[in-house]
């Protein structure tokens, strides 16, 4: 038995290893703004390189920001565990951009774009 979770816990550190730009994990500290309201129901996960994903349990559809391109976009494939974990399709994941949203500004704790309506969202991470 215990061979087995030594072994089982090596095959996971090496899985989380290699995916790491895949694997979003939920950070439950991150706060989510849209035009300086604070939503209080939505879900922000990060992946190993501060990429963010944002997730609305209400039904409006999640989007992603990579620190590679710094477009706003919906996935088009992403796969969820109990609110815990995501995975996305890539490591640089296949994104529908958000109609006219501007490039977003990023940091290690903040991440802040203009919708196409000229409203804002601004993502704060701790």
């Amino acid at each position: 038995m215990k061979r087995f979770l030594l072994l089982s816990g090596v095959v996971l550190i090496v899985v989380v290893a290699i995916y790491r730009q895949r694997l979003f994990l939920r950070d439950p500290l991150a706060k989510v703004y849209h035009d300086g309201v604070r939503q209080d129901d939505v879900r922000v996960y990060i992946n190993y390189s501060n990429d963010v994903l944002v997730e609305d349990p209400a039904g409006a559809p999640p989007f992603m920001v990579q620190k590679w391109n710094k477009l706003p976009g919906a996935p088009q494939s992403l796969t969820c565990l109990r609110a815990m974990v995501c995975w996305s399709d890539h490591d640089r994941a296949t994104l529908v951009p958000l109609a006219a949203a501007s490039p977003a500004t990023m940091s290690s704790r903040e991440v802040s774009f203009t919708k196409g309506d000229g409203g804002s969202v601004r993502v704060t991470l701790r």
